[in-house]
């Protein structure tokens, strides 16, 4: 171990009163990063190879704390997978994303003390409290990825086809015959395309039958918008599909489905699973798009009365309903 030539014992009695939060990306995924409190001490330094040379660099101990309730479900994941209490070496892998995030954060941090060096953690205490990991919370996440890819072959398709019935991914050329996802059944998408003067740019709409492990996605699309509308159907697509994806796992869940259908719109609209379905949809689209969630909601409605036909009165509470506020 190298000698200290800076106040370390300084530096770490401020650590003590300081929390970092570290914004992680578990899936790689550019609209789901995840907020973490951690805790930093600095240990000593040490020599390790750097472009070839060695040079020393401050070894430190990274401390995971509770934070929220989706970093706390992906701690909880990797403690049991890596362990509480992980000695880092060079080649080692635990906890590498938030090591690295660590890194380039505290170097920078640490030229406030005037000290230039390179940093390295050996050391990452989860100090979580072990419980079970909220899977609705990861599977989410791993929905609107799927959502991202469903809507990726959809446009694919769209460009070269505008009209005719498909069945997705069997006629994308490739191989699979329908799309595969952990913990669900196969499903396919059929995709019915259709041109008409009535709508003015694009109109899509989606439905699920269950028995078939079938998404039915139909995009009507007036035949002279060109590929001016390729980005209003993508917004579209990402609220379609994700709310399906919603009902198909609500289904591989084993809910509770009402035997029939309620005639009238807004108790259909008001219906528990329609409910999560359409925030999951309207989420989506949200993050995506980087917009507020109430007004996506409210523009929705005012843009589809043929689709809701719901009396201004109704429209309002359902509205509500799925913003989760009393009504």
């Amino acid at each position: 171990m190298n000698q200290i030539d800076f106040p370390i014992e300084r530096i770490n009695q401020f650590f003590d009163n300081h929390i970092f939060e570290v914004y992680l990306q578990p899936t790689h995924d550019e609209d789901f990063t995840i907020p973490t409190n951690v805790k930093i001490k600095l240990t000593g330094v040490k020599d390790y190879i750097s472009v070839g040379d060695w040079k020393p660099h401050i070894e430190y101990t990274i401390y995971i704390l509770p934070t929220n309730e989706r970093s706390d479900a992906f701690s909880n994941m990797y403690g049991d997978i890596y362990g509480r209490d992980a000695v880092i070496d060079t080649t080692s892998q635990e906890y590498a994303n938030l090591r690295w995030v660590m890194n380039s954060k505290l170097e920078n941090f640490l030229q406030y003390f005037g000290v230039n060096k390179n940093v390295m953690c050996n050391r990452v205490i989860n100090e979580v409290e072990p419980k079970k990991m909220n899977e609705s919370l990861l599977v989410e996440g791993q929905l609107d990825k799927l959502t991202r890819k469903l809507v990726q072959d959809v446009i694919q398709f769209f460009k070269h086809q505008r009209e005719g019935e498909f069945g997705l991914p069997e006629d994308m050329g490739g191989e699979e015959m329908v799309y595969t996802y952990p913990g669900f059944n196969g499903f396919s998408i059929f995709l019915d395309l259709q041109l008409s003067d009535d709508v003015e740019t694009v109109d899509v709409d989606g439905d699920l039958y269950y028995d078939d492990d079938l998404m039915y996605i139909t995009i009507i699309s007036n035949p002279n918008a060109g590929y001016t509308i390729l980005d209003e159907l993508t917004k579209e697509l990402n609220e379609v599909i994700r709310h399906e994806l919603e009902h198909i796992k609500q289904h591989e869940q084993g809910y509770n489905f009402p035997n029939k259908e309620p005639k009238s719109p807004e108790k259909y609209y008001t219906q528990q699973h329609e409910l999560e379905a359409q925030r999951a949809g309207f989420n989506k689209r949200a993050k995506s798009e980087k917009a507020d969630f109430e007004t996506l909601v409210r523009d929705w409605f005012k843009k589809n009365p043929h689709k809701h036909t719901l009396k201004p009165n109704q429209q309002e509470k359902v509205i509500q309903q799925i913003l989760n506020k009393n009504v």
